[in-house]
């Protein structure tokens, strides 16, 4: 599917009869399904003509009318954070369609991705709830059965306002915030996912290029900084295959042409810890753009030394989630805990862990923590027999 979407001529073609005979239309998983605006284009731009194509037309018309809908309810908020001192960088789908596609119709998003500097995030939190926003649960990775954990005594709850701490601005990069009557708001303050210190992201702010929303100002990422985004959060494990990050990278690069800084592109990635995502990222998306991402960018990038530590976590996170990846978490969780509090001793650091995971979770008891995380141990463990997580979902 991905040939047919991004190759051209007799290839496209080719890969397009091959697609056909091995999917079931009734069955189209999630990643695939928003491929299909790309795949229209592609086709319809060779003259193709097939039944299929009335599918197609009709995600792309859907796509283009919600897009559309969503740019213009965005471009206020856009003003009214401008108004307030606020800087924003779009950030993902909005930035993509926006600048590199140049189609709402062909890049589905269910929200608006937007990234704040660290030390304006609090201010721009007290702003969106003020406007009526309000936060989503924590998400808690490959889980979302909140009907168990209710169960167990914990129902995820919307972030109150004082819960917005520096403690968790330094262990989350971002936070969704919804309004039904309007869309989503992902709001980052961070690019990239991992620990980050308040000034992680100067080189991304200081990248950053004016753009227009239906008349509204805003900032969009350095072509290379934007690259370097989709492929690091494109190869993360996810419960809907994650494939459109190879549609959005080669958009980018098309785009972009002689245009892109590969040096800082490179320096990027040695710099935030993303060397083994970019070139794997970068080898894969050969296959479709071929010398538009030159041979030794990846060679560079073969070269320079990755810590394993970098390695192993590499591994984890682009897995479906188990016991080792939650242990990684929680070692994940007290790094960061423990930079925040490095004024403490260790003794002092280690009673007040429990305190900062509930913090994090949103949880309003030790208890909670406890029940959490003997479920999650079991669950990961693929222990809980299909039967007995029924009859828990059933009460």
């Amino acid at each position: 599917m991905l040939r047919a979407c991004l190759l051209s001529g007799d290839d496209a073609l080719s890969a397009f009869e091959e697609w056909k005979t091995s999917v079931d239309m009734d069955a189209v998983d999630p990643g695939s399904y928003r491929l299909f605006p790309l795949l229209y284009r592609n086709l319809t731009s060779a003259s193709v003509d097939d039944p299929l194509l009335n599918i197609f037309k009709w995600v792309y018309d859907k796509t283009l009318a919600n897009n559309s809908t969503l740019f213009k309810n965005l471009s206020p908020f856009l003003s009214k954070f401008r108004e307030n001192g606020i800087d924003v960088i779009l950030l993902k789908g909005s930035a993509l369609a926006l600048l590199y596609y140049r189609d709402y119709g062909l890049r589905p998003m269910m929200d608006a991705d937007l990234l704040v500097r660290t030390g304006e995030a609090g201010k721009m939190i007290r702003l969106i709830t003020g406007l009526g926003w309000q936060s989503s649960i924590t998400p808690l990775k490959g889980f979302g059965e909140k009907d168990l954990l209710a169960r167990l005594g914990w129902t995820p709850g919307e972030r109150r306002l004082e819960d917005f701490s520096d403690e968790y601005f330094c262990v989350r990069h971002g936070q969704d915030f919804t309004n039904s009557e309007l869309f989503t708001i992902d709001l980052h303050w961070h690019v990239l996912h991992g620990y980050n210190d308040a000034d992680a992201d100067s080189d991304f702010w200081s990248g950053a290029r004016s753009v227009e929303v239906n008349g509204a100002a805003a900032m969009a990422l350095d072509p290379a900084d934007q690259l370097l985004h989709v492929c690091s959060h494109g190869l993360r494990w996810d419960p809907i295959p994650p494939i459109r990050w190879i549609a959005d990278a080669a958009a980018v690069v098309k785009k972009t042409g002689d245009r892109m800084d590969w040096a800082r592109l490179t320096k990027a990635s040695i710099e935030h810890g993303k060397v083994i995502h970019l070139r794997e990222a970068l080898r894969y998306l050969r296959r479709y753009v071929g010398d538009g991402v030159p041979a030794e960018v990846v060679a560079e990038l073969d070269s320079v030394p990755v810590p394993r530590a970098e390695r192993f976590q590499f591994d984890v996170r682009t897995r479906p989630p188990g016991i080792l990846d939650g242990l990684v978490e929680l070692g994940f969780l007290y790094g960061n805990y423990s930079r925040v509090n490095r004024d403490k001793n260790f003794f002092v650091r280690l009673a007040g862990f429990p305190k900062y995971l509930q913090h994090v979770f949103g949880m309003d008891s030790a208890w909670h923590l406890i029940l959490y995380s003997f479920f999650e141990l079991v669950r990961r463990g693929s222990r809980i027999p299909g039967k007995l997580v029924e009859k828990m979902r059933a009460g």
